[in-house]
């Protein structure tokens, strides 16, 4: 009777146990289906420039430290650099400091309030090396191979035809510049890592770095040399 019981109780644990793991794979592929759908069909577009000065909050930099970020997009004094889609410029005045006198950074909006937000705070941190001007990601105002190195910061879901973005980047971009983006869960323009390769590649960018962080990741590329299609 003994071992009768005891097989139940294996039973009934091994049921539990494969209704647990059951539970945890569905999870995963729902959640995994959330986002390739989202990412594809509900992009919400620019954050607002209304709530701009949330962008800034203080607990952001336990998430995204600004002076390992800017490392990573291998920023340097005298670089001419592209900020796309910079907000408030939770960056910007950290990459101003860092390009130096004889840098300057920059950033590209398609938000004109955003804009005028941003030029506030570069006036008030006095961050003369850089500047914001509104312009569209696929019609940048910029003239060919005149930047060293760009980079989006939760921006890339947010540009409804980034294939024709990256076309714009690639064209700007001198040979051998660096393209980073930087992605988060917590985005409702969240891009898959995977895809941002491939469309990365797709443009002739190679990869260059790649970086986790809480809750989604970093990559770096590099812009193809002069002569190659």
């Amino acid at each position: 009777m003994r071992s009768i019981r005891r097989i139940i109780r294996s039973a009934a644990t091994g049921a539990r146990i494969v209704a647990l793991a059951w539970s945890a794979v569905s999870a995963v592929a729902a959640l995994g289906v959330f986002l390739w759908l989202r990412e594809r069909y509900g992009r919400g577009g620019p954050f607002p420039a209304r709530d701009a000065l949330s962008l800034l909050n203080p607990q952001r930099r336990r998430l995204h430290p600004i002076d390992a970020s800017l490392r990573f997009f291998r920023i340097e004094p005298g670089d001419t650099v592209l900020e796309l889609g910079p907000g408030p410029g939770y960056f910007t005045i950290e990459a101003a400091r860092l390009v130096g006198p004889e840098g300057r950074v920059v950033c590209v909006d398609v938000q004109p309030g955003m804009v005028e937000v941003l030029a506030e705070r570069l006036r008030r941190e006095r961050a003369e090396r850089a500047r914001s001007i509104v312009g569209d990601a696929t019609r940048l105002p910029l003239a060919d191979r005149s930047i060293d190195a760009a980079f989006l910061v939760f921006v890339l879901g947010e540009i409804p035809d980034r294939p024709a973005a990256l076309a714009e980047l690639r064209r700007v971009l001198k040979p051998g510049g660096v393209l980073s983006v930087m992605e988060t869960l917590t985005d409702s323009d969240y891009q898959l890592e995977a895809s941002v390769t491939d469309l990365c590649r797709a443009f002739g960018f190679t990869e260059l770095d790649r970086r986790a962080q809480r809750l989604g990741y970093a990559r770096c590329f590099t812009a193809p040399a002069a002569g190659l299609p």
